[in-house]
C-alpha cells in the first residue's frame, strides 16, 4: 500500500495516516449507528430501487405502467445497478445492499482524502488534512443520503478517488474512474471533460488510453439504454427540463443589480452553505446551525479560501489544477444552470469544493508565524471545525429517526399501503411525490413532473406555461385517485373542479403530539395529505392541454 499511495511510508506523515485510520473507523461506526437507529429511507431511493426490483420480478427495469415500454426513470445508473445485484438474489434487498456498500465507501472516502493530502506534490498540513477527513466522516449529509438508500456516498468516493489519481497522475486508473464517474451521475461529464483537457495539457499521448478505458466502462451502458429505452438520456432530465423555469426568466426587472442579488443569494444560501453544519433531512430547505440568518459566515470564509486555492493551483507543480477548475465549474453550474439543487448533489459537491478550500487555506497559512505557532493555530482551527459537525450529530440522528417513524411511516407509507389494498386494475394515482406512493402502492402513478411517466411529460410538452403544473396535469390525465398535500390543496386555482368530480376518502396527517416533538417540522411539507377518489370517471369532461 505504501507503494500505491505516495508518501504513506514517510515518517513525516505518520500522524495523518494514523488519524485517517481512526477517522475511517469512526465513519463506519457513525454510518452503522445511523442505519440501525434511524432506519431512514429517502424518498428518491425508493424511486430508483423500484426499477431494480421490477426488473428482478420480470416487469422490466421501469416503474409500473401496464402496456408501456420501459421508461428510464432514474438519473444515476449506479443507483440502480448496485441494488440490482442484491435484488436479483431476492427482490427487496436492493436498498439494504446499497446502504451496506455505503459503509466501506465512507471509510474509503476518508482514506483517499488522506492519500491526497500527503501526496508529495500536494502536502496539505496535517491539521487541515484531518479537518478534510473529519468533514467526510462526520458531516450529517455525508452520512444521511448513503445510509438512506441513495448512491451519494459511492458517487463521492468515485469522485475523490479520481481526484487523487489525477493528482498522482496515473492515467490508466483515471480513465477507468472517469467511466465510473459517468455511471455515478450524468453531470460528472463536466469533471470528465476537465480531466480530459488537463491530460491534453500534461501528457497528450495518454489521452487516447484514458478515453478508451473510460468508454470501456461507460459505453456498454450507453448501448444498453439506447437499445432498452430508446435513448441514453434519462427521462428524469427531460421531465425536470420541462417543468423548471431557468433562473434568468425569474428576474424582474432584468438588471445588473438583480443579477448580483441572485448570484449572491444562490451561492451563499444554497450552494456553498454545506461547508458549515446544516440539516437537510426534512427535504425542504436547510437548517443552519450555530449561525443566524440565511447564510453561514464560516462557509463564506471557506469559499474565499477556495477561490484562493483556485488561483494557487495555477502555480507549479499544478497538481491540483484539475480539481480546482472542477470546483469552480461546478459552483457556476449549480448557481446558473441547475434551477433547484438537491441536497444529495450538494453533499458530493461540498467534498469536492472543500478540497480546494483546504488547499487554499494551506497556502495562505504559510503567511502565519513560525511553524510551532502555525501548527498550533491550524490544529485549533481543525479540531474546532470537526467539533462543529460532531456536536450536532446526536440531534440530527434523533430527528431523522422521528421523521422516518412519525412522518414517512405514518403519512406517506401509510397512504400508499392504504391504496395498495384498494386499487383496481386500471386505477391510477396522481400526485407530486413518487417514491413512497409508487413503491408501496404497487399502482400506476402520474407523478409531477413525470419522473417516471411518459403521459405526464407528454402533457408538459403540449401544455402552455400557465397550464403546466400539478393541477394542470391532474385536470388533463384525470387519475382515479388524487393525493394532495394540504398546501397543494389550498393553492388550487380551481378547487370547485376537485370538489365536483372527486370525493375525499381519507386524510393522512402526522400525529399532533409527535409533531410537537420534531424539530424544524415547519421545513417538512409531507406532514399532511388528502386522498381523493374519483366520483364518476365518465362524468369528467375531457381536458386537453
Amino acid at each position: 500500500m505504501g507503494r500505491h499511495f505516495e508518501g504513506l511510508d514517510d515518517p513525516e506523515h505518520m500522524t495523518v495516516v494514523r488519524l485517517s485510520v481512526l477517522l475511517a473507523g469512526c465513519a463506519v461506526i457513525a454510518r452503522i449507528v445511523f442505519w440501525v437507529y434511524t432506519r431512514r429511507v429517502w424518498e428518491d431511493a425508493l424511486i430508483t430501487c423500484l426499477h431494480s426490483e421490477n426488473f428482478a420480478k420480470g416487469l422490466g427495469m421501469t416503474h409500473f405502467h401496464p402496456g408501456e415500454a420501459p421508461l428510464h426513470g432514474f438519473t444515476s445508473p449506479l443507483s440502480v445497478l448496485i441494488p440490482l445485484m442484491a435484488d436479483l438474489v431476492r427482490a427487496g434487498l436492493g436498498i439494504p445492499f446499497l446502504k451496506l456498500v455505503s459503509i466501506p465507501a465512507g471509510a474509503l472516502t476518508v482514506w483517499y482524502l488522506m492519500a491526497l493530502s500527503i501526496h508529495p506534490k500536494v502536502r496539505i498540513p496535517a491539521p487541515l488534512a484531518v479537518a478534510l477527513m473529519g468533514y467526510a466522516a462526520f458531516e450529517h449529509q455525508q452520512i444521511l443520503f448513503g445510509m438512506a438508500g441513495m448512491e451519494t456516498q459511492v458517487a463521492t468516493l468515485i469522485l475523490v478517488m479520481s481526484v487523487y489519481y489525477v493528482a498522482a497522475w496515473r492515467p490508466g486508473i483515471v480513465g477507468v474512474l472517469l467511466g465510473f464517474c459517468m455511471l455515478a451521475r450524468p453531470d460528472f461529464c463536466f469533471w470528465t471533460a476537465i480531466v480530459g483537457l488537463y491530460a491534453l495539457w500534461r501528457e497528450p499521448r495518454k489521452l487516447p488510453e484514458m478515453v478508451g478505458l473510460a468508454l470501456l466502462v461507460y459505453l456498454p451502458w450507453i448501448v444498453f439504454t439506447t437499445w432498452y429505452y430508446g435513448s441514453p438520456l434519462p427521462h428524469t432530465i427531460v421531465a425536470k427540463m420541462l417543468c423548471e423555469a431557468p433562473w434568468y426568466t425569474t428576474l424582474d426587472p432584468w438588471t445588473w443589480g438583480a443579477f448580483k442579488r441572485f448570484t449572491g443569494i444562490t451561492l451563499c444560501e444554497q450552494v456553498i452553505i454545506a461547508l458549515s453544519p446544516t440539516f437537510a433531512g426534512h427535504g425542504s430547505g436547510l437548517v443552519r446551525f450555530y449561525f443566524g440568518g440565511a447564510e453561514s459566515p464560516l462557509a463564506n470564509v471557506l469559499f474565499v479560501f477556495g477561490l484562493f486555492g483556485v488561483a494557487a493551483s495555477f502555480r507549479a507543480p499544478r497538481t491540483l489544477l484539475a480539481p480546482a477548475l472542477g470546483a469552480l465549474v461546478y459552483t457556476l453550474y449549480y448557481v446558473y444552470v441547475v434551477p433547484m439543487m438537491g441536497s444529495w448533489y450538494r453533499a458530493t459537491f461540498s467534498v469536492f469544493l472543500l478540497i480546494t478550500c483546504v488547499y487554499g487555506l494551506s497556502q495562505a497559512a504559510r503567511c502565519l508565524p513560525a511553524r510551532p505557532w502555525r501548527n498550533a493555530i491550524l490544529w485549533a482551527v481543525s479540531l474546532a471545525y470537526m467539533c462543529l459537525f460532531c456536536g450536532v450529530l446526536p440531534l440530527t440522528f434523533y430527528t431523522e429517526k422521528q421523521i422516518q417513524r412519525d412522518i414517512e411511516g405514518q403519512v406517506r407509507m401509510k397512504a400508499a399501503l392504504y391504496l395498495h389494498d384498494r386499487l383496481q386494475p386500471g386505477d391510477t394515482v396522481g400526485c407530486e411525490p413518487l417514491g413512497y406512493m409508487s413503491y408501496y402502492s404497487g399502482g400506476e402513478v402520474f407523478d409531477w413532473p413525470g419522473l417516471a411517466s411518459r403521459r405526464v411529460t407528454n402533457f408538459s410538452e403540449h401544455a402552455s406555461p400557465a397550464e403546466r403544473g400539478l393541477e394542470g396535469m391532474l385536470h388533463a390525465l384525470q387519475p382515479a385517485y388524487i393525493f394532495l398535500r394540504e398546501m397543494e390543496r389550498v393553492q388550487l386555482k380551481d378547487p370547485a373542479w376537485l370538489k365536483e368530480h372527486y370525493t375525499e376518502v381519507q386524510e393522512f396527517r402526522v400525529n399532533p403530539e409527535a409533531a410537537q416533538q420534531i424539530r424544524w417540522i415547519d421545513r417538512n411539507i409531507d406532514t399532511w395529505f388528502h386522498l381523493y377518489r374519483q366520483k364518476d370517471k365518465t362524468a369528467i369532461p375531457p381536458s386537453a392541454p
